[in-house]
């Protein structure tokens, strides 16, 4: 029995298949905004019903509303399943999963922050691809900033992020993921690098705005 969310990228599946109210009431708040980041992220790339749902409850969410809350696990436990079928039967991947990666490995950045920053910059590379709308993106930017995630001004150099990205993608074979509308992913080739690159400057401070503080 889990008795409050400590929540990482290995334990996710076991967490969320253990989700009472309990659970999210005994937790730290850093924990219940990761959990949080995690659910837009599903909601954003696999249900988008339940991501406007999110957004249309999210003050209730923020006070940990007991009736908001038993939704909040049932959609959540059906949503985690889906992408997890999902995942199963293709083997390519979210663009977002290699962004995540290159966060985390950086060690600079908190588990909420890694999930909330790859989907701003997948969001970011699906609107310059055309894909979805800008207005779709800051959708999904803006609903991160409630819970007070990092969507914007990282402390990372933008070219320093796309090498790593760089080095990463050259082992990657075959196509990538992007959002073609709220809530629904599309197969397609991966980014281009200038593409990627803006998105990255997307998200970081440029060196001046680093040598005014």
């Amino acid at each position: 029995k889990i008795s409050r969310i400590n929540f990482n990228a290995r334990n996710t599946t076991k967490l969320i298949n253990n989700l009472n109210i309990e659970t999210i009431k005994n937790s730290d708040p850093k924990d219940y905004i990761t959990l949080m980041s995690h659910a837009l992220r599903l909601g954003a790339l696999y249900k988008a019903k339940f991501f406007m749902w999110l957004e249309n409850n999210n003050y209730e969410l923020i006070a940990q509303n007991d009736e908001i809350l038993e939704h909040f696990i049932k959609e959540i436990l059906n949503i985690h399943k889906k992408a997890q079928d999902e995942a199963s039967e293709s083997n390519v991947d979210f663009a977002d999963n290699i962004f995540y990666t290159i966060f985390k490995e950086s060690g600079k950045f908190s588990e909420a922050d890694c999930i909330s920053l790859s989907l701003v910059l997948l969001a970011f590379i699906s609107h310059k691809r055309d894909l979805i709308s800008n207005e779709e993106y800051l959708e999904i930017r803006d609903l991160l900033v409630p819970y007070k995630v990092m969507i914007s001004q990282c402390k990372c150099k933008a070219e320093d992020l796309f090498e790593e990205y760089k080095t990463k993608a050259s082992t990657l074979e075959g196509n990538t993921k992007l959002l073609c509308k709220l809530g629904k992913g599309i197969e397609t080739a991966m980014p281009s690098e200038d593409i990627v690159l803006e998105a990255f400057k997307e998200i970081t401070y440029d060196e001046k705005s680093w040598e005014k503080e």
